[in-house]
């Protein structure tokens, strides 16, 4: 009865504890990676469509005749 209040117990108590710290652990890192995930995903989001509203302008760039972005459609087509 000794050994088992002063030994098992307490060694009871501590790996509890540690499942508790380690499941805290790895919640946090899946919430950091999902984090990140969604921030690459947003970045990506970001240059796609400033990707595609650059090749958009250059097409119309090319359409107009005698306009502010057709003497500037050199650098659009660049960017592109």
């Amino acid at each position: 009865m000794l050994v088992n209040y002063l030994i098992k117990a307490p060694n009871e108590n501590v790996d509890a504890l540690s499942k508790q710290m380690d499941t805290r652990s790895e919640l946090k890192r899946q919430h950091h990676a999902a984090f990140q995930y969604r921030l690459k995903r947003f970045a990506a989001t970001k240059v796609g469509l400033s990707s595609a509203f650059i090749a958009g302008a250059a097409v119309q760039a090319g359409k107009s005749e005698t306009s502010f972005v057709r003497k500037y459609g050199w650098l659009v087509n660049l960017i592109a």
